[in-house]
């Protein structure tokens, strides 16, 4: 209806040109002799050309719209084969078969799809879920390099949803390779580079450059996954323990490919720990 609309505010004029022409030329050939009848005829011709030349792009014009209609469609149907407008389905999980050890860890596959990076909490979406057998509370990280990335925090069928390192509530065990001090990393809002490792004791022997590795005390990150290196530390007076400013190996704002990290024994070792508290 609009197109309509549209047609007739830009040719309406024409057609009301052509329609008086057509009157005022049968008055003149009613009170006209031949001469006259003549030359009017041969103007005629002239009006008439125009008016099939009108009709042509008023045709054009309601086809072009139809073929505007149908190259759309063929250009949805082919974007919908391109790789970037499918689910990938196809599951790539590592398991590591050892005769004197029993498997703890799952690491799967899987894509960034969705990477907040501008809040104070920011989140990560992943393009694997319940169905991949990923569950709340596995790690995430880095394919390509080494590096942590995140917590998933909720799981669907298809995707699930981790809180990246760079969130106020993310607590990480970490601890210095060289030594096994332990602390918790975690991040103080400011900058994409650094997590600081808070609650490390102020005797620990700490370096600049020191590798900075997970500790493995949580129901979360397998043991010595490398997270960055000792850039500064510093420590107050009043407090007994070393804040490290560490430097993280992965880029998470230039991510795509990861590990998610499933502990098999997580709910186990976790009701443990519960019930001893009772006791």
């Amino acid at each position: 209806m609009q197109q309509l609309i549209a047609f007739f505010t830009k040719f309406g004029a024409g057609f009301l040109f052509v329609f008086l022409q057509i009157i005022a030329g049968v008055l003149y050939l009613n009170f006209n002799g031949s001469t006259e009848k003549m030359a009017f005829l041969s103007s005629a011709n002239g009006v008439l050309a125009n008016l099939q030349e009108l009709v042509n792009k008023t045709t054009n014009y309601w086809n072009l719209g139809t073929v505007n209609d149908s190259l759309a469609k063929e250009n949805a149907r082919l974007k919908m084969q391109f790789p970037n407008a499918k689910y990938q389905s196809k599951m790539d999980t590592i398991f590591v078969q050892d005769s004197a050890f029993k498997q703890q860890y799952v690491f799967t596959a899987a894509k960034i799809v969705n990477n907040n990076l501008h809040h104070t909490n920011n989140y990560i979406t992943l393009n694997r879920g319940s169905q991949h057998n990923i569950r709340p509370n596995s790690g995430v990280v880095s394919a390509t390099s080494n590096g942590i990335v995140g917590i998933v925090k909720k799981v669907s069928n298809n995707y699930s949803v981790a809180m990246s390192i760079f969130h106020k509530e993310t607590r990480i065990s970490a601890k210095i390779k060289r030594n096994d001090y332990f602390g918790v990393l975690q991040w103080n809002g400011i900058g994409m580079t650094h997590l600081d490792l808070e609650s490390l004791p102020k005797h620990a022997s700490i370096q600049k450059g020191d590798s900075i590795v997970t500790s493995g005390y949580s129901n979360i990150f397998p043991e010595d996954i490398f997270v960055g290196t000792v850039d500064t530390f510093f420590s107050n007076k009043s407090s007994s323990f070393f804040t490290v400013k560490v430097r993280l190996a992965a880029d998470v704002s230039n991510m795509q490919q990861v590990y998610i990290v499933t502990d098999l024994m997580q709910t186990e070792k976790k009701n443990l720990e519960e019930a001893a508290k009772y006791e």
